[in-house]
């Protein structure tokens, strides 16, 4: 675990979606009076949470809120266990809360591999929060809500004003990994608006944190990385009416081919497809 500044640490949880393939998600702990979570892993990484705050001198019933950037497994399935432990309260956005309340409905509308593992159970979402909203936890710890969709239907960001800090989770596409969105739109407004946000630091969930100068360059790498996806769809689309087909094509054009056969990057070609 590191100190990113003074009260609020990074957190690295290593998982395995299956046996074969291995990932990581960062979270992040914001400690005053009380404590409270950006994300919280996958099913299990509620001990990792609970040896992080015993690290530092706390324990996990100190943990008073986990804000969720969104619904996805490697970000809300360890909340429901937080919860109970802890009596936290959980706050997420209306557009995410079905998933995050009902795993099963999740898995229904995106299956992955191993889904049952990393999200054992959904967790109730105790309060609604939406781009502009503000949240003072307690002196010195104000959380400005972002809205950020775009990787996921209604994702946010959380800025924390004192500390100039903001935590995307998702929403900046790293650099090197796979492009899983579901609205380009949406995605590259989430870009434009996170360049505008006077954070110091950014702290995202796929990779080391930036500061302000690196964040607008990876961001600026995402926007054209969407941009010559789209470009492709347009230019393979017509040549066939199949998805796998035109995704086929898109990896070959753009030097992709380990995506060929990934669902998740089968849906961000898909949204790229012109509406009929």
């Amino acid at each position: 675990m590191m100190e990113i500044v003074k009260g609020v640490h990074q957190l690295r949880v290593d998982f395995q979606v299956t046996p074969e393939v291995k990932r990581y998600v960062y979270l992040y702990l914001m400690v005053g009076k009380g404590c409270y979570l950006i994300d919280s892993g996958v099913a299990g990484c509620e001990e990792a949470v609970a040896r992080a705050l015993e690290g530092l001198g706390r324990k996990v019933s100190d943990l008073r809120g986990i804000f969720l950037t969104h619904a996805h497994p490697d970000h809300m399935g360890g909340a429901a266990a937080l919860r109970r432990l802890s009596g936290c309260t959980v706050y997420a956005s209306a557009g995410e809360r079905p998933w995050i309340e009902d795993a099963h409905r999740q898995y229904r509308e995106r299956p992955i591999p191993n889904f049952g593992a990393l999200v054992k159970e959904g967790v109730l979402v105790d309060r609604l929060l939406a781009h502009g909203d503000r949240v003072e936890l307690e002196p010195g710890l104000t959380v400005e809500v972002i809205g950020t969709p775009g990787h996921s239907a209604d994702g946010l960001s959380f800025f924390l004003e004192e500390k100039s800090l903001v935590f995307t989770g998702d929403a900046i596409p790293a650099p090197g990994d796979i492009p899983i969105y579901v609205d380009k739109n949406a995605s590259l407004e989430t870009l434009e608006r996170l360049k505008t946000l006077n954070a110091a630091q950014i702290c995202p969930a796929w990779d080391h944190i930036y500061t302000r100068e690196e964040g607008i360059s990876v961001m600026d790498r995402g926007r054209a990385l969407i941009q010559r996806i789209q470009q492709a769809v347009e230019d393979l689309e017509g040549e066939s009416g199949d998805l796998d087909q035109l995704v086929a094509g898109v990896c070959s054009r753009l030097g992709l081919d380990g995506l060929n056969q990934n669902p998740l990057f089968k849906r961000t070609v898909a949204c790229h497809r012109a509406k009929v």
